[in-house]
């Protein structure tokens, strides 16, 4: 029951501070609150029950650095008018590694045009072993073209940033 309670309300309410609070003003906020909540002091009282379970949970979440920081992401981001966009890094951050794809993306093809030109020409033996081959093939067919054009592609936008 305290989980739903906590889950609609913000942690840090929960307890009283302000997001930027620090461990230490975390810890005096729960014992204040604790101190009149606790249910040795409300025998019977199961709203005041309740909400120490919520304060608990609260402490044992923002207390923790490694917790309070997955909570921070979780809630606090949400809560931001515009999230900002992931970032994307670009496919090769280099020009040298761009020229590397387009040779590799040629090398590829080269190379499943030999393995398509050996699996014609040579006995592979069973269907099952020249489905797999000739699909390695293809895919080495397809891949290595796609390879090339996204090296050159990414050539071509170093080239227009210059």
């Amino acid at each position: 029951m305290a989980s739903v309670t906590v889950r609609r309300n913000d942690l840090y309410q929960v307890l009283g501070v302000a997001p930027s609070a620090t461990s230490a003003e975390i810890a005096d906020a729960f014992r204040a609150q604790a101190r009149d909540l606790h249910p040795d002091r409300n025998p019977g009282d199961d709203e005041a029950s309740e909400r120490f379970k919520a304060l608990t949970l609260a402490y044992q979440t923002l207390i923790r650095p490694r917790s309070r920081d997955a909570y921070d992401r979780r809630h606090l981001a949400t809560r931001a008018a515009a999230p900002a966009p992931p970032r994307r890094e670009p496919l090769f951050r280099t020009a040298g590694r761009a020229r590397a794809a387009v040779w590799s993306g040629v090398l590829l093809f080269v190379l499943g045009v030999a393995v398509a030109t050996t699996l014609v020409l040579v006995d592979t033996g069973g269907a099952a072993e020249t489905v797999t081959l000739w699909i390695a093939a293809v895919k080495l067919l397809v891949c290595g073209p796609a390879l090339a054009v996204a090296g050159a592609l990414r050539l071509q936008h170093f080239a227009t940033e210059q």
